[in-house]
């Protein structure tokens, strides 16, 4: 089941390229020479490698907050409000809670945790015991915290003198240092490696985990069993929420030092589908993270030599999406090689038979 998934994922991203590449072609550009500025614009240079894992960084954990919901059967659409929720609760602490590194930053973590939590938390609460409204709430949390995330910015945080909706940097302690100064890239990796191997112990090694996995295949059953649904599906937003928002913590305190309103270009989206093409592993979450930071690092370059815009970019997310959540996609190109391969075969035998 396992080597299923893994080949239905490759055989997705193979074929998403392909389609990609006639997209590419129909827009009169060659193909081969987009995928090469991908690679050149990921691997070209040492910088251009660490860019490409910053921009992996919130990826793993939006990613990571995915799929332990979906791994639970809970479809949590709000994670980009919850970015942004955990984003400003870390940089409001960063603020207001002068303490040294490292407790600084990781009391700022835990409090974009903590809000990320209660977010999730809230439609949870609103949506009860009906879970068939829960993707419905969820989602629209994510309008009312890019609204409430501005207002508290601008009424209490903004930046005097700032045209955009922003704070003022944060306390020195409260700053995620950067592993190398000339990159974004920053110890936000220690943070997002130690949670993918938290929360694989937690889906795998753990009876809790066990319950969440079991729910999410087959909740009658489990509620049958004795199995408090509707608690587990708390905890699991709760976690998932928690996770999210440490995306938004991650760039805050570590990318822009403060929270500038439109910092996420979709980390909450993207961690969605982060999750779908490593089939809900934690530890593919990595792999795909690092593919999604090489793409959306390639499409920054590629836009500013105006080869290929970042839509375009998108479009092959949305290629890979589409064909990775359609597996019957895959069964009728499977029974179409079929019905192919006996055609092929009963030709052969009448040549035979003729001859």
């Amino acid at each position: 089941m396992k080597k299923t998934r893994i080949r239905l994922s490759l055989f997705s991203l193979v074929l998403a390229l392909v389609l990609f590449g006639l997209t590419i072609r129909l827009t009169g550009r060659d193909p081969l020479a987009v995928y090469w500025s991908i690679l050149t614009g990921s691997f070209g240079s040492t910088k251009s490698f660490l860019n490409v894992l910053a921009y992996m960084l919130p990826l793993i954990m939006t990613g990571l907050g995915a799929a332990v919901a979906f791994q639970s059967g809970v479809f949590n659409i709000g994670g980009e409000g919850q970015v942004l929720v955990g984003g400003l609760a870390s940089v409001i602490v960063g603020l207001t809670v002068p303490l040294p590194a490292p407790w600084g930053w990781l009391l700022a973590l835990l409090a974009g945790f903590a809000a990320g939590a209660l977010w999730a938390l809230l439609p949870t609460l609103f949506a009860g015991r009906n879970l068939t409204s829960l993707s419905v709430a969820t989602i629209m949390m994510n309008s009312i915290a890019a609204l409430l995330t501005e207002y508290i910015v601008k009424s209490y945080f903004q930046r005097p003198g700032a045209s955009n909706t922003e704070t003022v940097v944060v306390n020195e302690g409260s700053i995620l240092p950067r592993i190398f100064p000339s990159t974004q890239f920053n110890y936000g990796v220690l943070v997002a490696l130690f949670c993918v191997v938290v929360v694989t112990w937690m889906l795998y090694k753990t009876p809790f985990g066990f319950s969440l996995r079991a729910m999410g295949s087959n909740p009658r059953a489990m509620q049958q069993a004795g199995l408090p649904i509707y608690g587990r599906t708390i905890a699991a937003m709760c976690i998932s929420g928690g996770l999210f928002a440490l995306g938004g913590s991650i760039q805050c305190l570590a990318v822009y030092k403060r929270f500038v309103m439109g910092f996420s270009p979709g980390y909450g989206w993207d961690g969605i589908t982060v999750a779908t093409l490593a089939m809900n592993s934690p530890v593919g979450v990595l792999l795909s993270a690092f593919l999604f930071g090489m793409l959306r690092s390639a499409s920054i370059s590629m836009s500013l030599t105006s080869q290929v815009t970042t839509e375009m970019i998108s479009v092959l997310q949305g290629f890979i999406v589409m064909l990775v959540a359609s597996p019957d996609v895959w069964n009728v190109l499977g029974h179409l090689w079929q019905r192919l391969k006996s055609c092929v075969g009963r030709g052969r035998k009448q040549e035979g038979a003729a001859e």
